[in-house]
């Protein structure tokens, strides 16, 4: 009996981390199909941003979902709206703003009175794919129309202790011990715990992760699809990425 009183703390915490992990992984899984569906969005929608960011909300709303019904959905598909404008930071790879300098071209829709720059996507197995010496790009059209994007997200892991042992090492925060770890934050003026490697937009307020239980931690993950419809640069800026702390 006195064995197992020894243990159980540490075999506790080693579930703990365990179920967190798994968390963790299925949270990555998630992402990977809310990246695709993402730049699927962007594929169809003229590269826009705010399509993109839709899209990407969409994906994710499993990650949110607490219950099997209509409006279980709505709330988790709403939760995923608001963490995907508030904690995720799309970069679209490709085409670059040099293709996108190279191939744009002006083109003029009747039934919206409104002439828009933008990429021909049309016909692409026919035209030429070579590469001309006016491209600074260095890519022919073809590869131009590829829509590569890179998504940083914070996924707040919410399994107790381990979730704040994993934000503090992934951050570099050096106060581990009972003053820093279990309730108290470290004793230093900065609110963020000194950390020596932070993330610009998961990075949150000791004071804040204690009262609320979230710890985030960084997901990256990258989707390329074949653009379905004229890029437009205007597109790619109709909802800017947030800035973080």
């Amino acid at each position: 009996m006195a064995e197992f009183i020894i243990i159980a703390p540490a075999l506790l915490f080693v579930c703990f981390g365990i179920l967190q992990f798994v968390l963790l992984y299925q949270a990555k899984s998630t992402l990977d199909v809310a990246v695709l569906e993402a730049a699927r969005e962007g594929a169809v929608n003229h590269g826009s941003m705010q399509a993109m960011r839709s899209g990407l909300a969409r994906g994710l709303a499993p990650l949110y979902a607490r219950q099997a019904s209509a409006d279980g959905v709505s709330a988790a598909l709403a939760r995923a709206q608001i963490d995907a404008a508030n904690y995720s930071i799309i970069a679209v790879l490709n085409p670059t703003s040099a293709a996108i300098q190279d191939y744009s071209r002006p083109r003029y829709y009747p039934d919206q009175a409104a002439t828009y720059s933008e990429m021909p996507n049309d016909s692409l197995m026919y035209r030429d794919a070579s590469i001309t010496s006016a491209a600074t790009s260095g890519m022919n059209i073809q590869d131009a129309n590829l829509l590569k994007i890179h998504v940083h997200y914070c996924y707040a892991m919410y399994v107790p202790l381990v979730n704040k042992v994993i934000y503090y090492a992934t951050n570099v925060i050096g106060s581990i011990g009972t003053m820093g770890l279990l309730t108290r934050d470290p004793a230093n003026q900065d609110p963020y715990g000194a950390p020596r490697n932070a993330d610009v937009l998961c990075k949150t307020q000791l004071k804040d992760g204690v009262a609320t239980g979230r710890w985030p931690i960084a997901l990256d993950s990258e989707a390329i699809v074949r653009m379905q419809s004229p890029l437009r640069a205007s597109a790619l800026n109709d909802s800017p990425n947030p800035t973080g702390n």
